[in-house]
């Protein structure tokens, strides 16, 4: 059976919450995307709109893809904010695993193909507070002793993969690195940045990347960034690489943003911001083909038509994607 960590790239779903909650109208409450795994006709749309298009587009060219399980704000706190008891965050997460899973499997069914791709299914995972800012920082320990509940309900689900999305802080990202490795899944560590490249806890990239390398003894898979715009991060890599800094072949990913407003302006934004499709594009393929990236996707303001185009825009560098 294909694992996550063989694939040499992958490909990701787009933005799948602002896609709920602007273009489906779904009534996503704190971004709580799992919640549509409990409306069957809401899930059919999303599936059909959003991401069996993504599904189709890597299939033409031949890319693995990472399928978000949906269980980003699926942990303690955000949960029980909603409303929901003790014993949900297992049942939530297992089901969105199995949801998540038997798409791919009904997706990979429907289709006539000697050469199928891999379809793995990611553990999402938020920060216990807000994604953009830093209020608190737990220790390492109180972070790993936080997450792992939700990492040990999504490996027991049969997640491939730990993916700690939109990160603020080198501590609680240490924290769900080291719960990964206690139950053996590969974990992705993906901090967002702001407009001037630095992590919401104030580091330089490089200094996150390092403060957690030392916190884990390196025990991430890959880092990555996510929720930002292309030309917030390029700078800092390139920066990186001329200086010939060592994170940097550890840096293995994008989720980017279609918009390139500060994260202040988009949490004030009414209407979706979608970018540029094409352009955005080509510049996750330049940034792909210079930095030799494992796995690239879309994030807020991106859908279907971002990855689809994503998926040709790769496919002309495909000699750069290789085992």
């Amino acid at each position: 059976m294909p694992r996550f960590q063989d694939s040499p790239f992958v490909l990701t779903a787009a933005g799948t919450e602002t896609f709920l909650a602007f273009i489906q109208r779904f009534p996503l409450r704190d971004m709580s995307a799992f919640e549509v795994f409990d409306d069957p006709d809401a899930l059919a749309e999303l599936e059909t709109q959003c991401l069996t298009p993504i599904l189709d587009a890597a299939a033409r060219r031949g890319f693995d893809v990472l399928l978000d399980a949906l269980t980003w704000r699926a942990q303690p706190d955000w949960m029980q904010a909603l409303g929901y008891g003790p014993g949900d965050v297992e049942r939530v997460n297992v089901q969105a695993v199995a949801g998540t899973r038997q798409f791919a499997a009904r997706w990979a069914a429907s289709r006539d193909s000697a050469d199928p791709i891999s379809v793995f299914v990611g553990g999402d995972i938020g920060p216990r507070q807000d994604g953009y800012r830093v209020e608190t920082i737990m220790s390492v320990e109180d972070a790993r002793d936080y997450h792992v509940r939700q990492i040990e309900a999504l490996a027991g689900a049969g997640a491939d993969a730990i993916a700690a999305f939109t990160m603020t802080n080198a501590n609680e990202a240490a924290g769900i690195a080291l719960a990964a490795r206690d139950v053996d899944l590969p974990c992705i560590i993906s901090p967002t940045i702001e407009t001037d490249g630095k992590t919401p806890d104030g580091l330089q990239l490089g200094e996150f990347v390092e403060a957690v390398e030392a916190a884990t003894e390196g025990s991430p898979l890959f880092y990555m960034v996510n929720c930002a715009h292309p030309i917030h991060l390029e700078p800092v890599l390139q920066e990186a690489r001329a200086r010939g800094a060592d994170w940097i072949r550890r840096f293995g990913g994008f989720r980017a943003n279609a918009s390139s407003k500060t994260h202040a302006e988009l949490d004030a934004c009414t209407e979706l911001d979608r970018g540029h499709p094409e352009a955005l594009s080509a510049q996750l393929a330049h940034l792909q083909a210079d930095f030799s990236l494992r796995l690239l996707g879309g994030c807020c303001g991106t859908d279907a038509e971002h990855i689809e185009q994503l998926a040709d825009a790769l496919s002309g560098a495909a000699h750069n994607i290789t085992a």
